[in-house]
Formats: structure tokens, sequence, C-alpha cells
């Protein structure tokens, strides 16, 4: 009988430890998809710009809100997608250089927050429901008659995974830019959460799964698997920018092996992910803008030009 009182109060001291992880994992998760709501710390008249606040909604009912800056008729217009934990503000502020110089060109500007950040309702979905705020976004744009109907997106973090999959069947869209985008959703949120506790480093594996079960049932998905390496190919034949930072992460090498030409691969010590500052900024905002110019070009009867192989 001893030996089993021993067994049973084992067990129960498991079971209350794996229940109070449990409990806080989905704190954690919770707090996580609450996303990131702030004051602007920027807007387009703070850089002199003309823009039109746009409010629209995605299909699944989330009211979203951005800015049109707004360029010349008949110009492309260029869409940003930001990152998690992001806002239209922050990606104003971070990339005014790139965004103030094609606008005086003639480019429209579309800035919008993903759900949960910024200005926009409901909760974060981290990469797995932002492509609907995209398509939204789209939407929105291609409304204005005067803008031509050639598109770039520019996608960052969460952003990217949106742009991977929002835009597929727009044809408007021309020209992809994919800043450090991953395909591991739940890997990601696990390694954040060892990060701020190291002592959980051995759970990794089952970290990551218990990651994905809890936002399984919290966004209400059928599969925490993206997929992206197989959905990349259904990109073609819109050109794509991978821009990664130094050295080339697997997970990155894996994506852009998988689209199809015409593609390339731009390899930087800083992204938009990262502070982004200094002379570091100045590059990014450069090589951006040459190859907005290369790709999406401004004249409309020019043609698009593609990605040499």
């Amino acid at each position: 009988m001893a030996s089993v009182r021993k067994t049973l109060y084992i067990l129960g001291t498991i079971l209350v430890i794996l229940g109070g992880l449990e409990y806080a994992l989905f704190k954690h998760l919770s707090k996580t998809t609450a996303g990131l709501k702030r004051e602007e710390a920027t807007n387009p008249k703070d850089l002199l710009l003309s823009a039109n606040d746009i409010r629209f909604s995605t299909e699944d009912g989330v009211d979203l809100f951005g800015w049109l800056i707004l360029g010349k008729a008949n110009y492309p217009a260029v869409v940003f997608a930001h990152d998690y934990r992001s806002d239209r503000s922050q990606t104003l502020s971070k990339l005014e250089g790139l965004i103030t110089t094609i606008n005086k060109e003639g480019y429209f500007i579309f800035l919008f927050d993903f759900r949960g950040h910024g200005e926009s309702g409901s909760r974060s979905g981290l990469g797995f429901l932002e492509s609907r705020d995209l398509e939204g976004a789209l939407k929105a744009v291609l409304r204005y008659k005067q803008i031509s109907r050639r598109i770039a997106v520019v996608g960052v973090g969460m952003g990217a995974i949106a742009a991977s999959q929002a835009v597929r069947t727009v044809d408007e869209v021309k020209f992809l830019v994919l800043d450090s985008v991953y395909d591991n959703i739940p890997s990601k949120f696990s390694e954040e959460i060892i990060t701020e506790l190291p002592f959980l480093s051995f759970t990794r594996p089952v970290l990551a799964g218990a990651v994905a079960l809890n936002l399984r049932q919290m966004l209400r998905l059928s599969s925490t698997d993206l997929g992206l390496d197989s959905q990349m190919a259904a990109l073609y034949p819109k050109a794509i920018l991978f821009v990664e930072s130094k050295p080339l992460r697997s997970e990155a090498k894996a994506l852009y092996e998988a689209a199809k030409e015409p593609k390339e691969l731009l390899q930087m010590k800083e992204t938009a992910t990262g502070e982004l500052i200094g002379e570091d900024r100045q590059m990014y905002n450069s090589q951006l803008i040459d190859k907005i110019h290369q790709y999406l070009p401004a004249v409309s009867h020019q043609k698009t030009l593609e990605i040499s192989k």
C-alpha cells in the first residue's frame, strides 16, 4: 500500500506541475495574441504627405484601419504589411526614406494595421489569420481607379507570411518582397518562451507541440502547419524578392528554393524585423527603392522587368 500511495503521490505531483505549466502557457499565449495596441507615433501628416484615412473590413468581420498616401494618376501602389508587434505608424517611421522617395515619384503607398495591432480590432492571429487582413487591404486599394492595376506588396515577418498566402490569386500584384519570412509559427513562439524561461529548453519539442495545440484551440484553427513551402510555387509568375539577414536561416533557404523563377535573394546585415538604424536603414531603403524601380516601374506603359535568373 505504501508503494501505491507513493506512486499516486508522484503522479499527482506531476499532474499538478503539468497543469500549472499548461495554465502558464495558456496565459502567455493569450497575452501574445492580444497583439500590440499603442498610440501612433508617426503619421503621414508629420512627413507632409497627403493621405486618406481608410477603414475596411475582412471577410471574417474584423475592422481594420490604414492610410492611403496619394500618388500620381495611373501610377502603381506599394502595400506594406508589417511584422508582429509592429504597426503602420512604426513602419512609416522605420521605412520613411523608402516610402517618401517612391511616393514623391508618384507611387501610391498603403499602410495598414493588422488585426490586434495599432487601431485595428480583434486579437492577433500571429500569422495564421492575417492573410484575410491583407486580402481586405488589397481590395481597398483596388477600389481606387486612379491607381494602376499593378501593385507591389512588401511583407515583413508576420506580414511576409500573410503576403505569401494572400496574393496568389490577385493578378494585380506583380512584385512581392518577403522580408524574414518564416513557416513554423509554434516553433517561433516556443523559442520566445524558452528565451524568457531558459530552464524549459529541455522541453523544446514538447513545448512546440503544446504551443501548437493551444493556438489551434484559441484561434480555432484546423491546423498550425502553414505549408508555405508548397505554396511558394503557386506565386508564379509574380516576381519575388526574399530579404534575409546573414547567415541565411535554413527555413528561409528552403522557402526560397521552393519558389519558382523569377526570384531573387538579397542578404543584408539587417532587415526590417530588427532595429534598422543608421547606415543599415539607409542601405535597406536604397536597396528596396532600386528593386521597386526595377521590377515595378512607375510608368504604366513600361514593361515590368523580370528578375534575372
